[in-house]
């Protein structure tokens, strides 16, 4: 595999973050860590915030500033660290439900809805009416596949509490089935099938 041209610069960023007191983690500072869009330099990223969980509050404040590609890379940190380690999201979980519908970055809304999607989450009535009309409205508006693949699967999740939800969504599916891609066609079809399953149609 071919060394990106930018690898050494990139470790020696690492190296100089990883000296970095923590009461320094700006957003300079952050921006400087999450230098390009690598898996690696997100996992690397990643293993701080599990050696100390409280710089999850700065990537989440970082990604609020709906400025790509600064805001998309932190989100997606916070995403890898919250799908491996659920508990802490549970912290933040109302405020970025609250921040979804304020963002204009597509992306940084797909990786939230990714944890939303992935990770068992006890959420408040508020939060749950909030998805539900979120969601709803990702599934039909346009928005890229992952969006509403991730919406789906939120909206599956709500529907195992409110059958009501499962029979809507059943409905927003098949309309939307033969038009689609093949991503949104292939989870499209495995949520009807749990839907099925469990008589909500």
């Amino acid at each position: 595999m071919t060394k990106n041209a930018n690898f050494p610069l990139f470790l020696e960023n690492t190296r100089q973050f990883l000296n970095t007191s923590i009461m320094t983690f700006t957003t300079e500072k952050i921006n400087q860590q999450l230098a390009d869009s690598s898996r690696l330099l997100a996992d690397i990223t990643a293993n701080m915030v599990y050696d100390e969980p409280s710089l999850l509050k700065s990537l989440i404040e970082v990604s609020w500033l709906d400025k790509d590609p600064l805001s998309q890379r932190a989100s997606r940190v916070v995403s890898i660290c919250c799908c491996r380690f659920p508990e802490l999201f549970h912290a933040y979980c109302s405020e970025i439900v609250s921040k979804l519908e304020t963002l204009h970055s597509e992306a940084v809304v797909r990786n939230y809805l990714k944890i939303l999607a992935e990770i068992p989450v006890k959420l408040k009535k508020k939060d749950k009416s909030t998805l539900l009309n979120l969601c709803f409205d990702y599934l039909s508006g346009s928005f890229s596949v992952a969006v509403k693949v991730y919406s789906m699967q939120v909206l599956y999740n709500l529907s195992l509490e409110n059958p009501e939800i499962g029979i809507e969504l059943s409905h927003v599916i098949e309309s939307n089935l033969l038009t689609s891609s093949p991503g949104y066609r292939s989870r499209g079809t495995k949520i009807l099938k749990k839907l099925q399953r469990i008589n909500f149609q």
